[in-house]
């Protein structure tokens, strides 16, 4: 990794596109980057993309970077660990919406007795219920459901979530 001397001596040369400095930046705090994205819980891969993206949007905004107010590894690592946290909100979503996709793949295969309503809603409990008539029976989506409910967007999918996977279970 560059010392703080090093990488101030190589930032007029990248501010201005110089490869080289780039390079030695690159080079420089790549691995740091990739290690904290490990430390987020990212795969290899991932954490290597994540590693390159933070760094990406770092040499867009070196303009702004300010040497007097901190070091760029630490600057480097609020991109990276905001870069982290976006992706993971990112993937369970879309864990989220293939648990959805799964349910629905379901459906017609189950027993038609099972997929009554009378049958499902005694095997829920009230706040399962409450969410399964709002969000499945009234087509309402995750705003409308955390509006009615008075809870956050993100609690509404959580809840949500942890009901497909309830009746996941109940399904099968």
């Amino acid at each position: 990794m560059l010392s703080q001397d090093q990488f101030l001596q190589c930032l007029p040369g990248a501010l201005r596109g110089d490869k080289r400095c780039e390079r030695l930046i690159y080079e420089g705090y790549v691995g740091f980057a990739y290690n904290l994205a490990r430390k987020y819980g990212f795969a290899d891969d991932d954490a290597a993309d994540v590693a390159q993206e933070a760094l990406i949007i770092a040499f867009e905004k070196l303009k702004k970077y300010q040497a007097d107010k901190g070091n760029f590894k630490s600057w480097l690592a609020k991109i990276t660990i905001n870069l982290a946290l976006k992706m993971k909100r990112k993937n369970a979503n879309q864990s989220a919406m293939e648990d959805l996709n799964q349910l629905e793949d379901l459906l017609p295969q189950m027993d038609a007795r099972l997929f009554e309503l009378e049958d499902v809603l005694p095997r829920l409990n009230g706040e399962q219920r409450e969410l399964f008539t709002l969000y499945f029976e009234y087509g309402m989506n995750h705003q409308e459901v955390a509006e009615n409910l008075q809870i956050s967007n993100a609690n509404s999918r959580v809840r949500i979530h942890r009901l497909v996977k309830q009746l996941k279970t109940l399904f099968q």
